[in-house]
């Protein structure tokens, strides 16, 4: 809602905000157009990407996996992997949104591991 409260705290903030001056060399600016073009100037010679200011990453030493451990991440999740999922999970747990707990998936698991496995594995390819 619009109350007092709220329009004294946004003019609180604009004129805390504000840029009233700034120091230019030696001298204090007060000048709306001089404060603006300096920060202009300031910010253009920022982002400018010729500046000694960028960081260097040349030689920092990133850790990362192996080879192998990037290769296990990143492939085809097997059945074994699955099944021992499934098997880490308690049985007695709450449903799922289809009212089937890990027990009976566990039960039925000779039944269900197709499907269970290509829905595992769809979801690691595409993310849905």
């Amino acid at each position: 809602m619009n109350t007092r409260f709220y329009h004294s705290s946004i003019k609180w903030r604009r004129i805390h905000n504000g840029i009233n001056g700034l120091k230019v060399g030696d001298q204090w600016c007060e000048d709306p157009t001089k404060v603006k073009a300096r920060v202009k100037d300031f910010f253009e010679s920022r982002f400018s990407g010729g500046g000694s200011h960028l960081v260097r990453l040349d030689n920092v030493g990133f850790k990362s996996i192996s080879r192998e451990d990037n290769e296990m991440l990143v492939g085809i999740i097997s059945e074994e992997e699955v099944k021992e999922a499934v098997w880490n999970c308690d049985s007695s747990k709450s449903p799922g949104p289809d009212c089937f707990n890990f027990g009976f998936i566990k039960f039925c698991w000779d039944i269900l591991k197709g499907d269970v496995v290509s829905a595992v594995q769809r979801f690691a390819e595409g993310g849905s």
